[in-house]
């Protein structure tokens, strides 16, 4: 009986064990990436393929790519949004929704801020969730630009 006693105690360890590595962790996500812009429809609904290319902290994301809407038939600041997937250097993705607005500049830039809401993803980022905010100010006359990434990430 009590040999059967001790293997169950430590079924039992092993099993809470294995479960408590399946928990989802929140870590803070942080990045910064070299973005290029490829205009998929002009404005006045300006339609956007952005790429960026960079790193965030903890995550290991390396490259994303966004399809941004900037609706510039109101006056500024111009109301953007889209879906965006983020991808790891092991290949698991991620999925968002971004919407966020558009502010033009006396110096011909822009100041874009957007808030990004994590609805899933592959791998480990399956059952992903999160917020996060991205800062940029674009220049339509340089082909690249560069965005900051901050916010919770939850997987």
């Amino acid at each position: 009986m009590k040999p059967l006693l001790i293997l169950f105690c430590a079924f039992t360890c092993m099993s809470f064990v294995a479960c408590r590595k399946e928990r989802n962790r929140t870590v803070p996500i942080q990045g910064t990436y070299t973005t290029t812009n490829e205009i998929l429809e002009p404005a006045p609904m300006l339609k956007q393929r952005i790429t960026g290319i960079g790193q965030s902290t903890y995550l290991n994301i390396v490259k994303f790519v966004a399809v941004s809407v900037l609706n510039t038939t109101t006056p500024p600041p111009f109301q953007l949004s889209g879906p965006a997937t983020f991808y790891a250097g092991n290949g698991d993705e991620f999925y968002t929704a971004f919407i966020g607005t558009a502010i033009p500049n006396a110096d011909g830039t822009i100041t874009v801020e957007m808030t990004h809401t994590v609805t899933g993803g592959t791998g480990k980022f399956k059952h992903a969730t999160g917020t996060f905010i991205g800062n940029t100010i674009a220049n339509p006359k340089n082909p690249t630009n560069t965005i900051v990434y901050n916010g919770i990430f939850n997987y």
